[in-house]
Order: structure tokens, then C-alpha cells, then sequence
């Protein structure tokens, strides 16, 4: 009955359920849940979210104990030391000047400052070794794309540290800039009279103006570069410095692993993520001055650790991120200091959600469904018109050989496994700077020696278990659920069938579908970067998937009339979409599967007159059920990847046969499109 009256509370059934599911499904819950102050949306993801944040938060407040392992109270130590505000003010910034003075100084807060005081290239080593960032270029390692039984170094674009459309095309009379300008010029201004640089107000804003600069420069660099599918190329590390010239990239690459003691041999190859753009950004080191790049880089680091800082920092932040978003709401402190021990401790606090919260009933449920919903795409495969059979056997191999990962990993429930996952963690109650610093520097030098591991498909998680989400890894071929998205209204212990394949079910097939989307098709059944697609069947393949590009282009939204984002984006959004419909239809043919097996389900007690094939449908609707301002729907059609949530309903039904039957839709209703998309 809970159930029942869950989804009946989400439900306006004075709508057309053949004109507009969405409002069929959602109309109500639209209504319940209205959108908190300073917030951009409320989902039924974010409510989910919100619930295991909270029991996070609450586990953090409790006492550590002997009880729990030493990660767990860790968490707790790093947690309250976080929320320690008096200590953090009573340090000011002198934290974060201690480690800029250990790369020479921040060029535009000194008098004297002088260029043998900094070597751009050793202190970006340093601080990838030591805070894993990158600000000129990433520098990561992972599996190997073109082998992915073992890992290499990739060279990568880097983040630019802003939203793109504050950089992106403007100059330093545009609005976002002089926010951007102003922002800077205060932090510099703090740090030049706290630590008495000397620097004068006049040469401050030359400086700042010449970073920004640059900092448009590279932004333009990243942008002329990036491209819809990207290029991963591989050299070997002696002759990058023929074809990128001014960079010893081996001592580079040397300094950075040698952090975790490992040596780089010159004959190794690496890959390389876009090689036009380190080709542009060398060209543009050569030209810029040498303070310049040492304030960029200064800069960046304070701009990524500012909030770690007392409250004059932090304000100078907020009155930034304000000017250009018009409303900028900061997040609780509780919730800041929380997302930011999960980011480092994901697998400690997953140990103790995992203890406290999760149902081991969930990971032998998923198994079953994943087994079902796998045996419904390659039936799929098999029935399709338009594969030939070479390509139909590569995708069932592909399928067939998919790796899942299910909850958690059972290594973190072992207490001395966990504990040696973490063992150069230390904790102190009044360092929150410290705490997060040898954190971080621990779990980066743990990351690097990775390198020389052979790749461990069973342990091989990315991500931790307290997440709301669910993952398809291209280069692991894989499929992950964590345990924080395996409970309702995904998933439910022992409730009707219907509902769990309806939601917990498309979103495995969505997951699944993801390895044969516009990106996913490009790998094989390793994770390789290889084509096993005969060239006609490509050739429907890329029909199908225009199909559903136009089909999301001719989406609108009239909250949005008047801006250029009143259409829906179907390029942008082509490989969510694709999932979306394919996860639906694999889950639905799981679902018949399942009644042919095991019989025909009861209907719901409570919703008697829903068969258990609506309430699939509805399963499926009401997990999108979301509210959205006008502008964060706007930031999600111009930038996002995935359709607004009302669109993620309406597509994927209105091309599904089945549900047009089941709610008997007639051939002219909204709801039940005439020429209907289908690529899995």
C-alpha cells in the first residue's frame, strides 16, 4: 500500500495519460515538491541524495570508536575539522600562502619578485604530484584504451576552472570579465596586505588583467580544439618533445612519478588526448611572458582550494559566482564539508552506509536483472533487420561480455583490507587544511602507483558506493550500480516486479545500451578502441541515431521563449537519448520475460486498475518526475548532455509500441508518434 500511495501521490490522473504521460505521471509530485530557496531544481534523484547525505551528516556527528575502523573515524576527524570555523578563521590563508611561497611566490602580490624565483614546469609536477590538478594540461593514469589489460599516462585538455561562458568569446570589457577581474583583484589584494608583498594597486590590476588574458587565451586554445569524438593518440614520450616543442616531457613525466617512486623510461608510450591542442598551447607559452604563467598558475591553485580558506576568501568567491549567475545560493557548510570528505574517503564512508543502510537482498536482485535485461538486448540484436550477422555476433559478444559491478566492492567490508587502503591517512582535530593536504596527497601517490599494475577487472570500481547514479566505463566494458541508487523508487525488496523492472530496469538497460551508443559503439568487448562494425551496417546505424536527433531537435520549451534555447539540442543529448529508448525497450522485453517464467503478476493493492504493464510505464515515468527554474533548465538545454526529465519520458514512450497498447493510445494522440525511433 506505501507503494501504491507513493506513485498515486506523484500521479494527476485528470490528465491524458496518451497526450502527455509526464503530467499523467508527475503532475502531482510537481505540485508536492516545490523547488528550495537558492536551489535550480528538486528530482526524485536529489531527494534520494539528499536522504543518504543525511545519513552521512548524521554518522559524521556520532563519536568515533573502537568499533569502527580507523578510515571511518578518519571521516568523522575530517568532517568536524571541516566545520571547526574558528580554527579555520583563526589560520586565515596562512595555509595556502605557505605552499605558494614553496613555488616562489604569487608574482602579483610582490614588489621584488623576479622570474628565477619559478620554473612553471617543476611546479606543475609538483602540484599534480601533490593535489593531483592540472592547469595547463592533465596528466592522468588509467587503463589503457588500446590494451586495457594494463594502464598508461594520459595527457589530457585541462579544466578550466570556470563556467565555459564566462571565458568563452568574451574580452576584458565584457561583463562576466570584469566580474571575473574584480574577484581576483580582491583576493590579491587580501593575500598582498596579509602577507606584506608590497605590490602596489596599479601593478596588481596590470597583472590581473594580463592573467585573465591568458586565461581567455587558453580557454579559446581548449575550445578551437575540442572535438565531438576525441582523439586518443599515442607516442613515445622521447619524441613528444620533437612534435611539442619546449617541453622536456620525460623529466616532466619523471617528476611526477617520482612521487610514487616509479620511473619513466623515454621509450614508453603515453597517449595523447587532442595533440592539437598542446600544439597551440606551446606555441602559446612561448609567447607569453614568464610572470604571467606563474600568476596563472598561482592563481589557479588558490581558485580551487579558496574555500578552504576562512570567511573573507570565501565571500570574495561567493560575490563572483553571484554577479555572473545572478543568484548564486553557497551550499550549507555541513553539506560542502561533507561532499568534500566523501571525495577523498568514498570508499571508507561507503563501508559504513554499506553496514548501516544497505540490503544484501539488493546486489542478489540486480544480478537476476542484469542477467535478464542482458538476455533482452541480445535478443533484441538477434531480431534486428538491419544488422548484418558479422555485427550482430560482435554485439553479443560485447554484451555478453559486459563486466558489472553491483552495491560496493567486498574488499571495504573487510576492516583490515579498508584500513590498508588507507593507511597514510592522518587526522588532526584543528587542521582542516593539513587533514585534506596529506589526504589528498596520500590517495594521489596511491592513484600514480597504479601505473605499473596489471588491470584488476574485479576491484576495478569507479565510483564509491554511497552514489546516487549508475556508470557505463567504456575501457572496462562495465556497468556499475552503487548501493545508493539501489532503493526507492528504483528499487524495492520484494515489491511488484513491474516496478523494479520499470525503473531500476531501464536504467540497467540504459546502462547497457551505452556501450552501443554514438560513443560506446567505437570500443569492443576489451574496452579497445577498435571498429567491429561492417560498413553498411554503420551506415544504418548512423540513420537510426539521426532518427532520434531529430526527433529531440523538435522538442521545445516554452518557459524558455525568447532565448536560443527554446529547442531542445538533439546532437548534444544524442547518446542519453539513445540509452533512454534502448534501456526502456530492453527492460520492457526483460519484463515480459520474466512474466513468462514466473507467471502473471497481482495487480497492486491500492491501484487495481492499473495492469502490471502500466505500472511499469509508470515505474518508469515517476523516477524523472523533477521540477526546474527556468534558468537551470536553460544552463541544461545549452550545456547538458542529458533531455530535461519531461523529455526523457515523452521520447522514449511516445516511440515504444508496447506502451501505446497497453494505454490503448489512439494512432493520432501525442503520445503515440507515427514514425517511431528505434536504434536498440
Amino acid at each position: 500500500m506505501k507503494t501504491a500511495a507513493a506513485l498515486m501521490e506523484s500521479m494527476d490522473e485528470t490528465a491524458d495519460p496518451c497526450q502527455d504521460f509526464h503530467k499523467f505521471a508527475c503532475g502531482g509530485w510537481m505540485k508536492k515538491n516545490v523547488i528550495p530557496r537558492g536551489h535550480g531544481s528538486v528530482s526524485q534523484f536529489g531527494l534520494l541524495d539528499g536522504r543518504i547525505q543525511h545519513f552521512i551528516k548524521e554518522f559524521f556527528k556520532e563519536n568515533s570508536t573502537s568499533v569502527d575502523s580507523k578510515p571511518v573515524n578518519n571521516t568523522r576527524e575530517m568532517y568536524r575539522a571541516c566545520m571547526d570555523k574558528d580554527a579555520i578563521e583563526k589560520l586565515g590563508i596562512r595555509p595556502l600562502t605557505n605552499i605558494s611561497d614553496s613555488y616562489g611566490q604569487w608574482p602579483l602580490t610582490m614588489s621584488n619578485w623576479t622570474e628565477d624565483r619559478f620554473n612553471w614546469r617543476k611546479a606543475t609536477a609538483s602540484i599534480r604530484n601533490t593535489f593531483g590538478l592540472g592547469f595547463l594540461f592533465e596528466v592522468s593514469n588509467f587503463v589503457d584504451v588500446n590494451n586495457t589489460e594494463f594502464s598508461t599516462i594520459y595527457l589530457d585538455q585541462p579544466s578550466l576552472g570556470l563556467p565555459s561562458f564566462v571565458l568563452k568569446g568574451n574580452n576584458l570589457t565584457s561583463f562576466p570579465i570584469q566580474s571575473y577581474l574584480t574577484f581576483i583583484s580582491g583576493v590579491a589584494h587580501t593575500i598582498r596586505d596579509a602577507i606584506g608583498g608590497g605590490a602596489n594597486d596599479t601593478d596588481i590590476t596590470k597583472d590581473v588583467e594580463d592573467l585573465i588574458s591568458f586565461h581567455i587565451e587558453l580557454a579559446n586554445v581548449k575550445f578551437k580544439c575540442k572535438s565531438f569524438h576525441k582523439a586518443f593518440i599515442k607516442f613515445q614520450i622521447k619524441n613528444l618533445y620533437c612534435i611539442f616543442l619546449k617541453i622536456n616531457w620525460h623529466e616532466h613525466l619523471t617528476d611526477i612519478y617520482s612521487a610514487a617512486n616509479i620511473s619513466i623510461n623515454s621509450d614508453e608510450k603515453i597517449v595523447v588526448i587532442e595533440p592539437e591542442y598542446l600544439q597551440r598551447l606551446v606555441q602559446l607559452l612561448d609567447q607569453t611572458p614568464p610572470r604571467v604563467i606563474a600568476n596563472f598558475i598561482h592563481w589557479r591553485l588558490i581558485l580551487e582550494k579558496i574555500y578552504d580558506l576562512n570567511s573573507e576568501m570565501a565571500i570574495l568567491a561567493i560575490e563572483f559566482y553571484d554577479a555572473i549567475y545572478g543568484r548564486y545560493q553557497i551550499q550549507p557548510r555541513e553539506n560542502w564539508c561533507m561532499k568534500r570528505v566523501h571525495k577523498l574517503m568514498g570508499f571508507a564512508i561507503g563501508a559504513k552506509y554499506v553496514e548501516s543502510a544497505f540490503d544484501p537482498q539488493a546486489k542478489i536482485d540486480m544480478k537476476e536483472m542484469i542477467l535478464n535485461l542482458k538476455m533482452a538486448f541480445s535478443s533484441l540484436v538477434e531480431e534486428s533487420d538491419w544488422m548484418d550477422e558479422e555485427t550482430k555476433i560482435n554485439a553479443l559478444e560485447k554484451a555478453a561480455a559486459m563486466k558489472e559491478y553491483i552495491g560496493y566492492p567486498d574488499w571495504i567490508t573487510n576492516r583490515t583490507t579498508l584500513e590498508l587502503a588507507y593507511h597514510g591517512i592522518k587526522t588532526e582535530p584543528d587542521k582542516h587544511f593539513d587533514n585534506f593536504y596529506t589526504a589528498n596527497r596520500f590517495m594521489v601517490v596511491t592513484n600514480l602507483r597504479f601505473l605499473r599494475f596489471r588491470t584488476n577487472r574485479e576491484n576495478l570500481w569507479i565510483s564509491f558506493p554511497a552514489v546516487v547514479n549508475a556508470f557505463y566505463y567504456p575501457m572496462l566494458n562495465s556497468i556499475t550500480f552503487p548501493a545508493g541508487i539501489l532503493q526507492p523508487p528504483f528499487y524495492g525488496k520484494g515489491r511488484v516486479a513491474a516496478l523494479n523492472y520499470g525503473a531500476i530496469g531501464v536504467v540497467i538497460g540504459h546502462e547497457i545500451t551505452h556501450g552501443f551508443d554514438h560513443r560506446g559503439h567505437k570500443s569492443d568487448k576489451k574496452g579497445h578502441e577498435r571498429s567491429w562494425w561492417t560498413n553498411q551496417t554503420l551506415d544504418k546505424f548512423y540513420k537510426r541515431k539521426q532518427c532520434i536527433i531529430d526527433q529531440y531537435n523538435n522538442y521545445t520549451l516554452p518557459e524558455l521563449e525568447g532565448t536560443i534555447s527554446i529547442h531542445m539540442n538533439g546532437t548534444n543529448t544524442q547518446g542519453e537519448n539513445i540509452a533512454d529508448n534502448g534501456g526502456l525497450r530492453e527492460a520492457f522485453r526483460a519484463y515480459q520475460n520474466y512474466v513468462s517464467t514466473n507467471g502473471q503478476e497481482k495487480r497492486l493493492p491500492g491501484m487495481e486498475r492499473y495492469t502490471p504493464e502500466q505500472l511499469f510505464f509508470l515505474s518508469y515515468a515517476n523516477v524523472w518526475c523533477s521540477n526546474q527554474t527556468p534558468e537551470s533548465l536553460e544552463y541544461r538545454v545549452r550545456f547538458g548532455v542529458h533531455s530535461p526529465a519531461r523529455f526523457r519520458i515523452i521520447g522514449p514512450l511516445s516511440n515504444s509500441v508496447e506502451f501505446s497498447d497497453h494505454f490503448q493510445c489512439p494512432a493520432d494522440s501525442a503520445m503515440n508518434r507515427p514514425n517511431k525511433c528505434t536504434v536498440w
